[in-house]
């Protein structure tokens, strides 16, 4: 399968910088922030990509875990970082939503950034353990409704991109259920679901696919506008009859004043990545949800996405669901 590329251009080659650009950046290796905790599915992505940016770019990418504030802490580090092409950072749905919209960390602010690019777009997911007694959404809700606020839906950071779904979806469904942050990442929050800890999980299904595909894990619903190809048995909330569509991304971006011949080099070699077949393969298998979109649409949809989000959230924060 060919993977999905929104900026319908095809990439060959290495680098397409001109004059000596071309031939001296990047000199030397580059520091990678990943602004979630190792293990996690954006962690496990971002790496599996760097890899093969590694054979475009010619030199090394190195990740450093940066956690904290939902990804404020790592975002903030890159946006104050040497803007000298050298340092460059994956961003989440929480680093464009959640963190500037609670204004989690000082001086934080999206216009420090230049994007380069996406990597996945993706829906969200409820996903229960394998073992748990629930077949379908309808039983999960079932069963909410027979234990009002004992079942519960883990998430990674209250008021973040997986919180929210959850909150959409037990409002549509009239239930109530306790919402439980591992703001830590999506791999203490799958751990939790498997061994128990938590009745289910509202995440990403790349983050879920490894334990999906293993059998560990099963897929309740999508929310999605249609069926995930990596569970196409998993039928979406609106299917179901429940409005409720959310998703996520995983982007990369530079801090802002990076030298535009430098931001070009690095976005050609990683848009030549989605050329590899090697990476097509690797990306397929792991259902990581892979979508290239060059850095002008990114930016668009970043701006887009915020636009939605933001007004979404102010909503639920008038119904008392959320607090601001």
């Amino acid at each position: 399968m060919k993977l999905f590329s929104l900026s319908g251009i095809a990439f060959a080659g290495v680098l397409t910088a001109s004059g000596a650009l071309a031939q001296d950046y990047p000199e030397k290796d580059i520091t990678h922030i990943m602004p979630w905790s190792a293990g996690g599915g954006t962690d496990t992505v971002m790496r599996t990509f760097m890899n093969f940016a590694e054979q475009q770019l010619g030199v090394g990418i190195n990740t450093q875990n940066v956690t904290g504030a939902q990804s404020g802490v790592g975002t903030l580090k890159l946006m104050k970082s040497r803007p000298d092409g050298y340092t460059i950072g994956s961003l989440t749905w929480d680093s464009v939503i959640t963190v500037p919209y609670y204004e989690l960390v000082p001086g934080y602010s999206t216009d420090q950034l230049d994007y380069l690019g996406s990597v996945t777009v993706h829906p969200t997911a409820l996903i229960v353990a394998a073992d748990a007694p629930w077949n379908t959404l309808e039983d999960f809700i079932a069963a909410a409704k027979e234990t009002p606020g004992e079942l519960s839906i883990s998430n990674v950071g209250s008021g973040g991109v997986w919180h929210l779904p959850a909150l959409d979806l037990a409002d549509a469904a009239g239930i109530e259920v306790q919402h439980i942050p591992y703001p830590d990442g999506s791999g203490p929050q799958r751990e939790a679901l498997l061994s128990g800890e938590t009745d289910a999980a509202s995440l990403s299904i790349s983050a879920a696919y490894p334990a999906v595909d293993s059998g560990q894990a099963k897929v309740l619903a999508v929310f999605g506008d249609e069926r995930s190809e990596f569970a196409p048995d998993a039928p979406t909330a609106k299917e179901l009859g429940y409005d409720v569509v959310w998703g996520s991304f995983r982007l990369i971006a530079a801090p802002k004043g990076v030298d535009p011949e430098k931001l070009e080099a690095l976005e050609n070699a990683f848009a030549a990545v989605f050329d590899m077949p090697e990476f097509q393969a690797q990306a397929e298998e792991t259902g990581m949800g892979a979508v290239w979109m060059d850095a002008d649409a990114t930016a668009a949809y970043v701006e887009a996405s915020q636009e939605k989000a933001f007004s979404l959230i102010d909503a639920l924060v008038e119904q008392g669901l959320l607090e601001k």
